[in-house]
């Protein structure tokens, strides 16, 4: 008889706060062309279930601990591609609609543990009263714990998190932000400068692995033209499917090179490495076994908060009022909208809406299928419009 036993060697799972139970069902995970060959070489299975992605590996026989009947080798790259199979996330989640040509990238590399769990997106940045805040940014305070802005600031006019109107408490939980996003290019392509030039030099720098940072050098050149250029044939062909540096003429930025993505409609790219360093990456104990438990990544949404705009069909004066105190309305009147944005969730709030000294309970709540934008002194918001026949 011939004993196969699988080990479970990580699980991605994709979580968002619209949903009431934080599962997020909006992606199908594919699989790289170059992660086929690694799973077929490594007797590795990779399923995904719902909101989650497991990835098991044969083992030799049955006893604990566990260990990969074909050895995984340090540095091992495993990349699988997020496609978007929901028209209106973009309305629900607290994310810019991702700009043509970028993509999300999520890794273990990232090292960001929060909260009892191990985030791929990158460590959301500490509050700066230097820095300028938009509705809807994201920083964390000294223990770790998220707030959304409501309002925006500046090195000049700034509040520190303690101030309840510009500030909002989320939870401890890492969410992705615009931080996450990276600019695709394909191996070849015409890259455009702001201006036309004749000298051009190009840096790549690679992720460093005894750093654990993109310091490595592994493109320099230098152009030269006999007049200025618009653009020129940027070749990245020596380049493995990956994140890097890219800085042209003293202009940095972070890109993503993978020519896969040509022919795919890719929201997001998740790196799984298997490296000694960070502890993140670490799919093996010292000794070769599997990690008991094992490695559980997550990527985690934040929901949109809007403010709530309900009109009254007969256009006379209402209250509406939230029966848990959390959030507050311009009460009385036709056109009555949140004091504050409030989050969008698929699990309504208890609200009454009280006219003509009869309360009407519950009542309709934002949808996302309905945005539009409002604004507030220098501050524009997305709006949720909800139109009540009363």
């Amino acid at each position: 008889m011939i004993d196969i036993n699988f080990g479970s060697l990580f699980t991605i799972e994709l979580l968002h706060s619209y949903y009431k139970d934080q599962l997020c069902p909006d992606f199908n995970i594919s699989i790289s062309n170059e992660t086929v060959k690694a799973l077929g070489g490594h007797q590795m299975v990779v399923r995904q279930y719902d909101n989650q992605l497991f990835a098991g590996i044969h083992c030799a026989g049955n006893v604990n601990p566990l260990k990969p009947f074909t050895t995984i080798d340090e540095g091992m790259q495993l990349t699988f591609f997020m496609e978007l199979n929901n028209p209106l996330f973009f309305n629900f989640t607290n994310l810019s609609n991702t700009a043509p040509g970028k993509v999300y990238y999520f890794t273990n590399r990232n090292n960001n543990v929060s909260n009892g769990k191990t985030f791929l997106s990158t460590k959301i940045p500490g509050y700066n009263a230097a820095n300028t805040y938009k509705p809807g940014d994201l920083t964390v305070n000294g223990s770790g714990t998220v707030y959304r802005a409501i309002s925006g600031s500046n090195s000049v006019t700034s509040f520190d998190l303690s101030h309840a109107d510009h500030w909002m408490v989320v939870d401890q939980n890492q969410y992705l932000s615009e931080n996450d996003a990276l600019q695709w290019l394909p191996s070849i392509s015409a890259f455009q400068l702001g201006t036309p030039q004749s000298l051009i030099n190009v840096v790549v720098l690679g992720y460093d692995t005894a750093m654990t940072a993109y310091t490595k050098a592994l493109i320099t050149e230098t152009l030269t033209f006999s007049n200025p250029v618009p653009s020129f044939t940027l070749d990245l062909g020596t380049l493995q499917p990956g994140k890097y540096s890219l800085t042209v003429n003293g202009n940095q930025q972070w890109i993503y090179v993978n020519d896969e993505l040509n022919s795919k409609k890719t929201f997001a790219v998740v790196d799984i490495f298997n490296e000694t360093s960070p502890a993140s990456c670490n799919l093996l104990d010292g000794s070769g076994a599997l990690i008991d438990p094992a490695p559980k990544y997550s990527i985690c949404f934040l929901s949109r908060a809007t403010i709530w705009k309900y009109i009254l069909a007969s256009k006379k004066s209402g209250d509406i009022n939230d029966t848990a105190n959390l959030y507050h309305f311009n009460n009385p009147a036709s056109i009555i909208t949140s004091l504050k944005p409030i989050p969008l969730s698929n699990s309504a709030l208890s609200l009454k809406l009280t006219l003509n000294n009869h309360d009407y309970s519950p009542i309709a709540c934002a949808d996302p299928q309905r945005l539009a934008s409002i604004t507030r002194g220098a501050d524009t918001y997305p709006c949720s419009e909800i139109f009540l026949n009363f």
